[in-house]
């Protein structure tokens, strides 16, 4: 509170000297405590002031520099409510965002960065950038530069004519293209990790929400865990030329002069897997007969089909939820023994995609009951020729006589994320 009385103002820097009056006796030495305090980057310089009596003035010169950025990131936590950026000063920051991704084997060292105009332009609604000084958009009578008539790796100005001021209406001193050498930290990415908006304006003393998404990539086979590593650069830029340069007192760089306000990105993506437990090793074996359709009373008839039924067990075994759809077709079924995680049999496309999705906590089971329906049609593939038999049906015939079908499909876990677990 101290600190923030002394920085009230809104200057970005205060000085405190203690003492600050006094008397000083013969022959005393007496140290002046001089305490800076700040809360915004650039380079400050003042005088310190010393009167002793009607003697004239000693003026004393000082000189600071503040780096650093007086931004902080306050994390409202996952999927209810977006970050939020504070900071207290009275200049708005604008803040342009670009995410960078850590990759293995990455062996390059510098990134060499050629911009036309100015880096980061003020952007609209539609995150278009807007007409001022330093776009890069041209107007309609833009003089137009023969790129062949430039050496490869050579920056050569304009002349700077009359004429040419005449035909392209921009002032003589602006700045056309700028060349940036940096150290190579990472790779510019929109993915897996994408922020929005791109760009914001922090008000001075306020804060403002951004939305930081992390959208994992489907794994490949081969692995069951991978580690996304990220960052975000904020570039800082100040719109308000008070802001920037106070003459004689105060400079603040913007953009690439000042490091940026940095965010560390971290990630792991496991393998969407639920754990099946069955009652035999062999997977789930239905064992049924045509007889089964016959009744005790055979004078009641014949029944349309017999269901036999087995139960398995799904285990969420990971540290996140898992959504998924379980799929199977006739003759087999399934449903679920919790009444509010019910499953149906899907047949077709369409039945397919507006099927609920299931979810399983972590640590969370689920128990499913699969059926198997036998049902009359079934006696008449006995007689058809196996290239008539559906996909995943087989006629088996002995040297007895004796005449089996085999039925055999998979249990389809689909994943949300698209994978697909047999």
């Amino acid at each position: 509170e101290f600190a923030a009385a002394f920085l009230s103002h809104g200057k970005g820097v205060a000085f405190h000297v203690q003492p600050s009056t006094g008397t000083l006796a013969a022959f005393q030495q007496l140290i002046i405590e001089i305490t800076a305090y700040n809360n915004m980057w650039g380079e400050y310089r003042d005088d310190l002031v010393c009167k002793v009596g009607d003697l004239e003035p000693k003026v004393i010169p000082m000189q600071m520099t503040v780096k650093g950025c007086p931004i902080f990131l306050q994390m409202t936590g996952p999927q209810t409510e977006q970050p939020i950026i504070r900071y207290s000063t009275k200049y708005y920051i604008r803040l342009d965002w670009e995410i960078y991704n850590l990759e293995q084997d990455d062996q390059k060292l510098v990134d060499l960065l050629m911009f036309f105009g100015d880096p980061f332009p003020p952007k609209d609604m539609a995150e278009s950038e807007t007409a001022s000084t330093g776009s890069t958009s041209e107007p309609e009578n833009a003089l137009k530069l023969d790129q062949t008539a430039v050496p490869c790796g050579s920056v050569y100005p304009a002349s700077q004519t009359a004429d040419e001021e005449v035909i392209t209406g921009e002032p003589t001193t602006e700045k056309i293209v700028s060349v940036l050498i940096r150290p190579h930290e990472g790779v510019p990415a929109d993915n897996p990790y994408s922020i929005t908006p791109r760009q914001i304006v922090v008000p001075g003393g306020g804060s403002i929400s951004v939305c930081i998404s992390f959208t994992p990539r489907v794994l490949p086979e081969t692995e069951t865990e991978v580690q996304c590593e990220a960052f975000a650069l904020g570039f800082m830029s100040l719109d308000d030329e008070l802001a920037k340069t106070v003459p004689d007192k105060v400079h603040r760089g913007d953009g690439y002069e000042v490091p940026p306000f940095r965010v560390d990105l971290e990630g792991f993506v496991g393998a969407a897997l639920l754990k099946v437990d069955t009652d035999h090793d062999r997977g789930m074996v239905f064992y049924s007969v045509a007889s089964d359709l016959v009744l005790d009373q055979p004078l009641l008839g014949v029944l349309t089909e017999s269901v036999t039924t087995q139960s398995l067990k799904l285990t969420n075994c990971t540290k996140v939820p898992l959504h998924f759809r379980l799929l199977l077709s006739l003759p087999f079924s399934l449903s679920s023994t919790d009444p509010q995680k019910s499953t149906k049999t899907s047949h077709g496309k369409e039945e397919k995609e507006q099927q609920p999705q299931l979810v399983l906590y972590p640590q969370q089971n689920m128990l499913v009951k699969v059926s198997f329906h036998t049902a009359r049609e079934f006696l008449t593939y006995q007689c058809l020729p196996d290239t008539q038999l559906l996909p995943g049906v087989e006629a088996l015939r002995f040297e007895n006589g004796e005449r089996k079908l085999k039925f055999k499909q998979n249990l389809v876990i689909e994943h949300s994320n698209g994978t697909t677990q047999v």
